[in-house]
């Protein structure tokens, strides 16, 4: 079960990223109700969301066959740090589109998941 977590969480996050990477103004645009004011704008845009979440995908999957554990952490730190920004965000800024709530909802799932399974992985180690 910890390795599917783990799984699921790297498809994503590997998926996101090529669609990031490869239609950045389709997804931009869907998500965020906005269109880039520049070139560099999408530059930007699909170099952090696009490259940064599919080399986290990546990792994701090596750590599923070398360090499982280690895996889990990193999602589980990186998960909770994007769902804190993201509440953050709409304390600050106030009221957004409802993707920002469909994704704080699966980020949500997310960290409870990848913390269970990380927790689980440490009492297997133990013992």
């Amino acid at each position: 079960m910890t390795k599917s977590i783990l799984f699921i969480i790297a498809l994503i996050s590997t998926a996101f990223g090529l669609s990031f990477i490869f239609a950045p103004h389709i997804f931009f645009e869907m998500f965020t109700d906005a269109t880039f004011p520049t070139t560099s704008a999408a530059i930007d845009v699909r170099t952090t969301y696009g490259g940064f979440s599919l080399g986290f995908g990546l990792f994701l999957f090596y750590c599923l066959k070398n360090n499982l554990k280690i895996g889990l952490f990193a999602a589980l730190l990186t998960l909770t740090s994007i769902t804190a920004a993201r509440i953050l965000g709409i304390a600050i800024d106030g009221d957004p589109n409802k993707y920002v709530y469909i994704f704080l909802g699966m980020e949500i799932v997310a960290v409870i998941a990848a913390y269970w399974a990380w927790r689980r992985e440490g009492r297997k180690e133990a013992g």
